[in-house]
């Protein structure tokens, strides 16, 4: 089968509620690809986040394909979809219905609005690979395919949920397919890779959607991660990889075999990862310096005890304070996130979360509006009523608070932290002029 995949780039959204329109790999597509080549078929992937692509362009490719799989949330927003869901009406305009596969976290959350909404032939829940590679093995027909939801009899019918399998079973992604020309990250620079070690995280916060990863923690083994590091960076041209696992360090005799492992390949690349500040201490840091890492991603949430133990974070500032002051003396520069509009939370405690940033002084800082996705404890909370409605199933702030009020918030935290005098002259002074800039771009983005 010819199968067109489709990572759409998302017009920026309602303000206070954007998100950062950034041109990363579509990692799962990728390894989608890889799965159709091994069954004999034929994949092509327009990545419209990453490169200009008219609709007319689009529309001719799908027209001489038999299977449009389109992404609404490639990997690197599993967890943080786009809000402006009724954008995919205009996405799904002048494709082929009756051959349209949806895919993403939009329609795992909500499979019969997203059917509805697209008009699409199949919705695929959860992970996509292996279940798009099963649908062109079975000739387009979902019936019988578990994480199928599709068209029958004038109705929708649901196949029971597919079980996620283990990440050594799935190919190496067909990096082949992209350029790496076209990818960065500001914080790090041009020709970005993404790759995972791991999906899925053991920790229940509140806020946190991970319908896509399945309810268990599961690893790739390490050679196998050297693997494909070895491809994009020895073979595909990579100088930079982020590593998107939720939790990087979980398990940190892992980490610490990786970092062994990328010290004896002799690659020269810099490298960045996300985790809790609970689950590293400065040996290890140490490693993961040594081993090229240069940023680390660490989520904060919150300056209150109180709302850090009813979001289900559970994490104590002394460590956040602690990880972060190991990291700035093995020069890897951090990155601090923040969310406001938290459940019981009050502007003091907004005003608490931007002074804590600037005692922390990571090299980066992101506050956002918390968004009480569909199927987590935030949209839930134990005794309230659920966030959103059939109008508006993806809200961009909790009942009760005010969005324009929260984006306000969070824009004045962001320059009370980058627009001090002492942030600006310790960045500025010897340091890289290119990232520098981009890293001014990355805030104008955040701020307009």
């Amino acid at each position: 089968m010819n199968v067109l995949l489709i990572n759409p780039r998302w017009p920026s959204g309602r303000r206070g509620a954007r998100r950062y329109q950034r041109a990363w790999p579509p990692l799962d597509l990728l390894i989608a690809a890889e799965l159709l080549r091994e069954g004999g078929h034929v994949p092509r992937l327009i990545d419209a986040r990453a490169v200009a692509v008219s609709a007319r362009e689009t529309i001719s490719a799908a027209h001489g394909a038999d299977l449009v799989v389109l992404q609404t949330s490639s990997l690197d927003r599993w967890q943080c979809p786009e809000l402006d869901w009724r954008m995919m009406k205009s996405l799904v305009s002048g494709l082929p219905k009756e051959r349209l596969v949806v895919a993403g976290v939009h329609g795992t959350v909500q499979p019969e609005l997203i059917m509805e909404e697209t008009e699409a032939a199949i919705l695929i829940r959860g992970e996509p690979e292996r279940a798009l590679a099963d649908l062109a093995a079975a000739g387009g027909q979902p019936r019988g395919l578990p994480g199928m939801t599709y068209r029958s009899e004038g109705g929708i019918r649901h196949e029971e949920d597919r079980t996620p399998g283990r990440l050594d079973d799935l190919p190496a992604p067909a990096y082949d397919l992209v350029s790496p020309d076209w990818y960065a990250y500001e914080p790090l620079g041009p020709r970005l890779a993404l790759l995972e070690t791991s999906r899925g995280c053991p920790f229940a916060c509140a806020f946190c959607l991970k319908a896509m990863y399945g309810p268990a923690y599961r690893v790739k083994s390490p050679p196998r991660v050297m693997s494909e590091v070895e491809t994009v960076v020895g073979k595909w041209g990579a100088r930079q990889v982020y590593f998107i696992d939720l939790e990087f360090t979980l398990r940190p005799e892992r980490t610490y075999e990786l970092c062994r492992e990328i010290k004896r390949s002799g690659l020269k690349f810099d490298w960045c990862c996300q985790t809790r500040a609970d689950t590293v201490d400065r040996p290890l840091l140490a490693d993961m310096r040594a081993a090229g890492c240069r940023l680390i991603h660490f989520g904060v949430e919150t300056a209150s005890p109180w709302l850090m133990e009813k979001i289900g974070k559970k994490l104590d500032l002394t460590r956040v304070e602690r990880a972060m002051t190991w990291c700035r003396s093995l020069g890897i520069e951090t990155a601090g996130f923040f969310l406001f509009g938290l459940p019981g939370e009050s502007p003091a405690d907004r005003r608490a979360a931007a002074a804590l940033a600037r005692r922390l002084n990571p090299t980066y800082v992101s506050f956002h509006v918390a968004a009480p996705y569909p199927g987590t404890l935030l949209n839930r909370p134990a005794g309230g009523p659920r966030a959103g409605s059939r109008d508006d199933p993806f809200p961009a702030c909790l009942p009760g608070h005010n969005l324009k009020l929260l984006a306000r918030s969070a824009r004045r935290a962001m320059c009370s932290f980058y627009l001090r005098p002492i942030y600006l002259r310790d960045r500025w002074r010897g340091n890289n002029l290119r990232r520098n800039l981009g890293g001014l771009k990355m805030l104008w983005e955040f701020l307009k």
